[in-house]
């Protein structure tokens, strides 16, 4: 799939598994193309509510997977690209540094960080209207996936049902 928005209601029936297969399947909009209409508007509709989980990736890997539930998708991930170390919601680069990287966490490994996550990162947004889902939703796949932010020593089941969230 070429899009990068999905509307976690349409796949209810679905399991975790499935729908890992699902974002796997998606190509997600690439960071140096992204506008914030993108954030806003999907195939010149409003993307509504605008809150659930986003995933940075590469071709390659997930990198991260995040949530907007008091911040809008608008909000919320421009927030990740600001290359001060100390900045307060910046976590894509961070997880760039330490995880990917490896490197020290300073200004200029920031920047090499924010340089490579528009070189080569990709988004995705899951839609979701029913914010009391999301914060499981994420906990779910941070647990599930192999991203550079997953957990480490929560696990789920990958057969539990989307619609049992």
């Amino acid at each position: 799939m070429n899009n990068y928005l999905i509307e976690f209601d349409n796949y209810s029936n679905l399991s975790v598994f499935e729908f890992i297969d699902l974002i796997s399947k998606t190509k997600g909009i690439s960071l140096k193309d992204l506008k914030v209409q993108d954030l806003t508007y999907y195939n010149h509709e409003l993307i509504n509510p605008g809150h659930g989980i986003y995933i940075f990736k590469t071709d390659e890997k997930i990198l991260l997977i995040g949530k907007a539930r008091s911040n809008s998708f608008t909000e919320r991930i421009a927030k990740h690209f600001d290359v001060r170390p100390k900045a307060w919601f910046n976590r894509l680069l961070f997880i760039i540094c330490r995880e990917h990287f490896n490197v020290e966490l300073n200004d200029d490994n920031f920047k090499l960080a924010s340089k490579y996550a528009f070189e080569n990162g990709r988004l995705i947004l899951i839609n979701m209207k029913n914010l009391s889902q999301i914060d499981k939703f994420e906990s779910i796949l941070r647990g599930t996936t192999e991203t550079l932010n997953k957990f480490k020593k929560k696990r789920f089941d990958l057969n539990i049902p989307l619609s049992s969230i």
